[in-house]
């Protein structure tokens, strides 16, 4: 019996039907799942199951079923939040996990105090799930009931139909270091709170961009290419074709946090094989470990930059683990396998498989 994808979402919470690899029957948004999706069809030991393909705002905090036989992929939740349905699906593979990090430089600095209180309104946001959780867990335990279902991190992949280019040899690469993309997600009036106050995202891009254009200045025979829009509309609307070729293009790709401290530009740098100079990440399996080069704050961007620039050797071998990283770990192969059979793994018993490899958070 085959799996069923289903597509919830809108304010009128539609479920749309959707057969992986087909065209997906939303937007480009859900290239990068379809193809994970494909993968874990593929998988022989994963049949009969519903997969719920949701967003936060529609179906964090309910489903049109539920049951032993339903497995939910939960993407834009930025607060790291447990979903109240966690005890009545077989697995939830989400983004952006449950654990946020604080990630900011503990130096006293005005983006420290926005990131702090980032960091805990985000604690805030997160408590009635984990009451939920830990009350659920230790009723478990006394009454010898059902185990919750575990909550799984999954990189977000690729956004907006990033296009499938051939990968270019570093060497060949016409700039040395690439950055495109907003400095605010959106445009807000000019005495708006939100304006005047900052917010992590475009302090910290801000400081990234102007260290950038003067290492630019310091280094004139270094080609940047430095493209700053107005919004993260501005930059959707851009156009996928030069970002992407610009991308590829690239040898060392800039990834300043977002919102949150994942962005889908990691995972896009990766699929091109770019070299990426990033700030901290949260401990997910699909960081750890990674050829990426993280950074505390921005201050230090020259002092990266250019002695990797210089050291041909090591900018080839950090390109070739790009690209090994991303094919063994967050490709759209390994992401549909990884979800296979950690779906596998939570229908049988211990003694017909091993959770070793589960990667429980929560």
């Amino acid at each position: 019996m085959n799996n069923r994808y289903l597509i919830y979402l809108g304010k009128d919470k539609r479920v749309v039907s959707w057969n992986p690899p087909d065209p997906h029957p939303i937007d480009d948004d859900l290239t990068y799942m379809g193809r994970v999706f494909e993968a874990v069809e593929r998988s022989s030991k994963v049949k009969g199951l519903t997969f719920y393909y949701t967003w936060q705002h529609v179906g964090f905090h309910e489903l049109p079923s539920y049951g032993e036989d339903v497995v939910v992929i939960l993407v834009g939740d930025e607060w790291c939040r447990v979903p109240p349905y966690f005890n009545k699906v077989r697995a939830v593979f989400k983004w952006y996990g449950v654990r946020p990090i604080l990630g900011c430089d503990l130096r006293p600095s005005y983006l420290a105090m926005l990131t702090a209180a980032q960091y805990v309104r985000m604690l805030i946001r997160r408590v009635p799930g984990l009451a939920q959780y830990w009350s659920w867990k230790l009723s478990s335990v006394i009454s010898g009931g059902p185990a919750s279902a575990p909550i799984f991190p999954i990189p977000l992949g690729y956004d907006k139909g990033q296009l499938d280019l051939p990968i270019v040899p570093i060497d060949q690469r016409e700039y040395d270091v690439f950055f495109a993309g907003s400095v605010n997600h959106e445009q807000f009036s000019r005495w708006s709170l939100r304006n005047v106050v900052g917010n992590p995202k475009a302090l910290s891009r801000s400081d990234m961009i102007a260290r950038l254009r003067l290492f630019a200045e310091a280094h004139p025979d270094v080609k940047v290419r430095l493209s700053v829009t107005r919004s993260f509309h501005d930059s959707e609307s851009a156009g996928v074709t030069s970002y992407s070729k610009d991308m590829m293009n690239a040898k060392i790709c800039v990834v300043p946090r977002g919102t949150s401290f994942e962005t889908f530009r990691f995972f896009e740098a990766l699929r091109y094989g770019c070299i990426i100079v990033t700030e901290p990440l949260p401990p997910r399996w699909f960081y750890d470990g990674s050829p990426a080069i993280r950074v505390t704050n921005w201050r230090g961007l020259d002092e990266t930059l250019a002695p990797l620039l210089r050291d041909k050797d090591a900018m080839l071998q950090k390109h070739e683990a790009a690209l090994k990283w991303w094919n063994a770990i967050c490709s759209e192969l390994a992401v549909g396998t990884y979800i296979a059979e950690t779906v596998w793994k939570l229908g049988v018993s211990s003694e017909q498989a091993s959770f070793a490899d589960a990667r429980l958070i929560t």
